[in-house]
């Protein structure tokens, strides 16, 4: 934080909306891969004692619809758009990526238009995460009730997304929604050309009448290929594979 006074006191510290925005369009024009294969191993735990461990494969498409072979469920492989934690690549998918494309040169940009809500975006810091420069925003404001972004740290120079943390639901494998909402700690790194997930926990403390029980959730991603096309037979059911 000393850091990050020194540098407004300078007037050389960036507008945390800008950060975000260019993090954004940095995403979306980057290579993305029509399609991506990878392993996933996962590992949850009640009160720190290993409840399950489980190994999958997923055959995923561009456009967030997966195809998963998953050892709880006998590797008998299945078609979603909601994957356990979430895609190996981050959003905006598919075709909504050009909303935040860089805008054509030869065209002036008349306004920029954000809708904030209540939402406030926060330069915490400038920190070494991983031997990457990186600004640390901090967001708040929205309803903690409600699915969000609360952090995420961004490469100083390359405008890279390194690391974001969020809220979201946990289903358990009953099918029972947890009431209220885990965090999630989400990590990337290359694979080649491909900026990807790989490695998310998460964390829900679960209250029942007077107890509590502590879960954590670990998950790795790996063996990442990139194929040319797969078998539109995977994703039947879902519109529209890629052209």
């Amino acid at each position: 934080m000393i850091h990050v006074l020194v540098m407004a006191a300078l007037g050389a510290i960036p507008s945390c909306w800008d950060v975000f925005d260019a993090a954004l369009r940095h995403n979306a024009s980057a290579a993305h891969p029509p399609y991506v294969t990878y392993r996933e191993r996962m590992s949850v735990s009640m009160d720190r004692e290993q409840i399950y461990t489980s190994d999958a494969t997923v055959d995923y498409r561009d456009d967030g619809v997966a195809r998963v072979s998953d050892e709880r469920f006998a590797y008998q492989p299945f078609v979603t758009r909601r994957e356990e934690p979430g895609p190996p690549e981050l959003g905006p998918y598919g075709s909504r990526r050009l909303m935040w494309m860089p805008e054509t040169p030869d065209l002036p940009t008349i306004a920029r238009v954000r809708a904030l809500a209540k939402v406030t975006c926060t330069l915490a810091d400038e920190e070494t995460y991983k031997a990457h420069d990186t600004y640390h925003l901090v967001f708040n404001g929205e309803s903690e009730s409600e699915p969000r972004l609360q952090e995420l740290w961004v490469d100083a120079h390359s405008h890279d997304i390194w690391k974001l943390i969020v809220t979201g639901p946990v289903i358990f494998d009953d099918g029972t929604r947890a009431d209220g909402l885990a965090q999630f700690q989400v990590e990337l790194g290359y694979t080649g050309p491909y900026l990807l997930v790989n490695h998310v926990v998460w964390s829900y403390r679960l209250h029942q009448y007077s107890q509590y029980a502590d879960y954590f959730g670990e998950y790795t991603y790996g063996d990442y290929a990139f194929p040319s096309t797969l078998p539109s037979s995977y994703f039947l059911g879902f519109s529209a594979p890629l052209k």
